[in-house]
């Protein structure tokens, strides 16, 4: 075999290897989100430039974060298709919390890592940085995770009084956080694909092999809701002591869910800008 045929064939193969890559990405850049048997998706709305938390108020309306950066990132309201925008010049907005008629905010940049928004006015909880997931807690405190890469810290605030207590510190890029019913503040760290939860002053881990976990949801029935911030194939996830149960994939990087009164799931997804309701059928 010649030298010309043999670069012929190295010029082949290269060709065919580059557009089977080039097929595949766009595969999985296409292909529509797969959910689990006995369930349906539909978009709910559209365009909500890096949409990521979510949270519904007592009237059933619904209240998302866009994780702009520079002052940019907002929180918008949404109601019957309609938009609008109720706060703005935030940094990296990442976790809400309702409670009442107060909105609590997590600011993932800038200088402010907790925003309070209450009768039209905003302040800032200052002893918070690079504020990511919140929660409410069944004794009426908050808890918070910073995303910090080696000096994150589980937080639990007092909102009467603004305290703030240190529950762990050492956390490695933690994303999610909620309480389940018996307790237990369950959190996960991006950094080591794992669920933990914190208990009598300690962190336990609970479950491993996640990839890129993000947003958490403690459930009533004790199972909790978790999803992979993966940008091209994340999923969402039920977590039970049992095992993982797989309810969503080919995700775009997925980041909150909760459930409506309606019992549907609601999830951002933030590669594609946009909010889908996932039910049974």
């Amino acid at each position: 075999m010649n030298t010309g045929t043999i670069q012929s064939l190295r010029g082949g193969f290269w060709w065919i290897a580059a557009l089977a890559v080039t097929l595949a990405l766009a595969y999985t850049l296409f292909i529509p989100p797969y959910v689990a048997e006995g369930l349906k998706y539909e978009v709910f709305v559209e365009d909500l430039e890096d949409v990521s938390a979510l949270a519904f108020d007592r009237y059933g309306d619904l209240y998302a974060t866009l994780e702009l950066r520079n002052g940019e990132g907002k929180v918008v309201h949404i109601r019957q298709g309609f938009v609008s925008k109720v706060l703005g010049s935030l940094d990296k907005p990442d976790g809400i919390l309702l409670r009442g008629d107060t909105m609590y905010v997590t600011n993932e940049g800038g200088s402010h890592g907790l925003v309070v928004y209450e009768s039209g006015r905003v302040r800032y909880l200052n002893g918070v940085t690079k504020g990511e997931g919140i929660a409410g807690t069944k004794e009426g405190k908050i808890v918070v995770v910073e995303d910090r890469e080696q000096h994150g810290r589980l937080l639990r605030i007092d909102p009467e009084s603004d305290e703030i207590e240190v529950l762990l510190d050492r956390l490695k890029e933690s994303e999610g956080v909620c309480q389940s019913p018996d307790g237990r503040i369950y959190f996960v760290e991006r950094a080591l694909d794992q669920l933990s939860y914190y208990a009598d002053g300690r962190k336990i881990a609970a479950a491993t092999g996640l990839e890129d976990p993000a947003y958490l949801n403690c459930l009533a029935d004790e199972s909790i809701l978790i999803t992979e911030d993966r940008k091209l194939s994340g999923r969402l996830l039920r977590y039970r002591e049992s095992g993982i149960e797989v309810l969503a994939r080919n995700l775009r990087a997925p980041q909150a869910v909760i459930i409506g009164a309606d019992g549907a799931y609601y999830l951002s997804e933030q590669g594609k800008n946009r909010i889908l309701k996932i039910f049974e059928h």
